[in-house]
């Protein structure tokens, strides 16, 4: 939800080798099953060829949120199979990750694999010129969701083991609108019914917790993902390129004066700007309110904590077609080959090899996922998690957040936000106020265009 995109800069070459230089390259042993020690694409490495070592970097981050994609077990696998390859990970510390992968980058020596989040690398690593192409690998045809990886120009540079699952929606009360004998709302009209609806039983319609800062930016990160997405697929690019200012762009104008007006009209609480995130549980807990923007963490944890109630959550539909979609953070953990890497078949024959079902499901046992080939098994879903995954995860009906495609900082922009509630300033005041704002940090950052 928040925006990740933002890392330290500015470090020079010598202390970015020296880093390097000093971080762990092993990978401590985990509990596991049993892979299949030969790959199942009949691809073995050439009697005599010399020994190879693997490099795969990372930030421990990345490591740390990924850790199926580093299972122990399959590497021992792997290197069973391949036994003139080793392999080696590099990690880096999370502060430095960006500058050090942009260094070695454009100094032509990069690893043999980077393992790296999707859309942070087409913005900061350079994806298409960087990277090698494997749109026509042997795992592509089995991907669950290939969409999901698919950079801007159509063609996959990098793979996952995982899965997108979950998102960002409107989370509610089934109980109240089974009730009220409510439907899950298909238009924006639709919604704003149910808010009339729900009002005139007396209980408020949406908890908005808008003291913290970060709250009220997921209706704008759900809402201009998804119409960028389906509608301008090039406003990211001409934002990002000073091509276009934030003010032009209607939608965007309409959808912070229809949120603005939900609050206008008593759909929200008055107290919105004291309200913080933490105090949702005791909120629902109270029956005073039916419906709030979140994510799926927030909606398994109202089931864990009030569990005689049902809960639910769908999409927005701030604009049309947007109730068929849920939105999504970026992928992560996706390992990409540079064009630059000294090993780069071996790199291929690594991927094919965590891309077998048999791989994903030994990963299993690391942390459960949902795994992004098909024939692999899925983990247990809860009820909750299960309704979410097979409406929109599963066949690929998500689109990706606005913030991921952000190269600065949006604390400003969530803060103008506050300042609509508060009275002082007008939605395209809030937009006109951020294009002052935004050309500022992205002059300061060196972009083109600024």
């Amino acid at each position: 939800m928040r925006n990740r995109l933002m890392r330290a800069a500015g470090v020079l070459l010598a202390v970015a080798i020296l880093v390097v230089a000093m971080v762990g390259c092993g990978n401590q042993s985990s509990p596991g099953g049993n892979p299949q020690s030969t790959p199942t694409n009949s691809q073995t490495a050439p009697a005599g060829e010399k020994e190879i070592t693997l490099t795969i970097e990372l930030s421990q981050e990345m490591k740390n949120n990924n850790p199926y994609a580093f299972h122990q077990a399959n590497i021992d696998a792997f290197e069973k199979a391949y036994p003139n390859i080793k392999v080696q990970l590099i990690l880096n510390p999370d502060a430095q990750a960006l500058s050090i992968l942009q260094t070695k980058l454009a100094a032509g020596q990069p690893s043999d694999i980077i393992n790296y989040s999707k859309v942070a690398a087409e913005n900061e690593l350079n994806v298409v010129n960087n990277f090698v192409d494997l749109s026509n690998e042997p795992w592509v045809a089995n991907l669950v969701n290939p969409d999901a990886l698919r950079a801007p120009d159509g063609k996959i540079y990098g793979f996952a083991v995982k899965n997108m699952t979950g998102g960002m929606g409107i989370v509610y009360n089934k109980d109240i609108f089974k009730q009220l004998n409510l439907s899950v709302p298909k238009t924006f009209d639709e919604f704003v019914n149910i808010c009339k609806i729900i009002k005139d039983s007396g209980i408020t319609p949406i908890y908005a917790p808008f003291k913290d800062v970060w709250t009220f930016q997921m209706y704008t990160t759900t809402a201009w993902g998804y119409y960028v997405a389906k509608f301008e697929p090039d406003i990211w690019e001409k934002l990002n390129a000073n091509q276009l200012n934030w003010s032009d762009i209607p939608a965007f104008k309409e959808s912070l004066t229809k949120l603005y007006d939900l609050y206008n009209a008593g759909y929200m609480q008055k107290t919105l700007l004291s309200d913080d995130y933490n105090g949702f549980p005791q909120a629902f807990e109270s029956k005073k309110y039916a419906m709030m923007m979140g994510s799926d963490a927030t909606a398994t944890d109202l089931i864990a904590k009030i569990p005689d109630t049902e809960f639910g959550m769908f999409p927005l539909p701030m604009f049309e077609g947007e109730h068929e979609y849920l939105t999504i953070g970026q992928l992560d953990g996706v390992f990409f080959i540079p064009k630059d890497a000294k090993n780069i078949e071996a790199a291929k024959l690594f991927l094919n090899f965590l891309a077998q079902p048999e791989q994903l499901n030994a990963a299993q046992s690391e942390k459960a996922f949902s795994p992004s080939i098909k024939g692999a098994q899925e983990p247990e879903y809860s009820p909750f998690m299960k309704e979410i995954y097979t409406t929109y995860n599963q066949g690929g009906k998500v689109v990706t957040e606005m913030n991921c495609y952000m190269k600065v900082d949006l604390n400003d922009l969530w803060r103008y936000y506050q300042e609509m509630f508060a009275g002082e300033k007008t939605p395209e005041q809030v937009l006109k106020d951020w294009d002052v704002k935004f050309d500022e940090l992205m002059k300061a950052k060196g972009y083109p265009g600024f």
